[in-house]
């Protein structure tokens, strides 16, 4: 029998293909008596707690505690139910599942809190209920659907440990995640260290052997990434991106995208 596919490889194949189908979303207030009994979906689902606490758990066993900035990935037709310790407001986003990705899917994903922004924002955009969408509307909808659930995946991947590791390759992948929530507001390389609970200079040594890029690279390949996603889904000026993507000013911010993208930031978005 072939072997389960996880999350990490939905998000490889599906970063090479036509973007996921968005369905519809739901957002709702939940008080402190609600229980959600046991429950799946055909989907996938993505759960955000903006506000409140509580307890999911799965027919495997395993008990998931969210609180205030947690998201519940759970898999299609994966049972599970919900109880709330403190009431809150749950976002539900649903996400058509590949085909293949049903028969195989994973156990669900966990992120104790997130706090990307321009992910959250798109939560809440995607969460706004069933909507009548144009066809152009549709288009952008599975645009940003699909985003956000590779970007989460790719946050709760990231952050899973993995046996056998070495001490190098843990402060990386906290210095991956840390990017990825914080590139707006990081200063330095020594503040990403500090979270990483390493030295700068180890950190820099350390994360180019192991993924053959410097740490500066790679923050400017998340920054670069997150710019082209505002400049086709958002009409936001150069100026507005390029603070919003952590850069001082529209001068530098378009001199590093050229750099990144081959193009400038205005004419990626003409062509976008």
């Amino acid at each position: 029998m072939r072997p389960p596919l996880s999350w990490d490889q939905l998000a490889r194949h599906t970063a090479e293909a036509p973007p996921l189908v968005y369905v519809h979303g739901m957002r709702f207030p939940v008080c402190l008596s609600f229980n959600c009994g046991w429950h799946s979906h055909d989907d996938i689902e993505i759960v955000y707690h903006p506000t409140g606490r509580g307890t999911s758990r799965l027919r495997s066993g395993r008990e998931l505690s969210f609180e205030e900035g947690s998201v519940v990935i759970y898999g299609p037709k994966e049972e599970h139910d919900q109880r709330m310790t403190r009431s809150g407001e749950d976002l539900c986003v649903h996400v058509k599942a590949p085909d293949w990705f049903v028969r195989f899917a994973g156990p669900a994903l966990h992120l104790p809190r997130i706090e990307i922004p321009s992910i959250i924002a798109d939560i809440q955009m995607l969460a706004r209920g069933h909507m009548r969408l144009r066809k152009l509307d549709r288009g952008i909808f599975n645009y940003r659907a699909t985003t956000t659930l590779l970007t989460l995946i790719h946050l709760a991947c990231v952050a899973q440990p993995r046996e056998g590791e070495d001490a190098g390759e843990r402060h990386v992948r906290k210095a991956e995640v840390y990017i990825h929530e914080k590139f707006p507001v990081i200063q330095s390389l020594r503040e990403i260290a500090a979270h990483a609970q390493i030295s700068p200079d180890h950190l820099r040594h350390s994360f180019k052997r192991l993924r053959g890029k410097s740490l500066v690279h790679y923050l400017n390949e998340v920054r670069v990434e997150q710019a082209k996603s505002l400049l086709i889904h958002s009409r936001l000026p150069l100026k507005q991106i390029a603070s919003m993507t952590g850069y001082r000013d529209e001068y530098y911010f378009s001199n590093v995208f050229r750099k990144f993208a081959g193009l400038a930031p205005g004419v990626y978005r003409r062509r976008g």
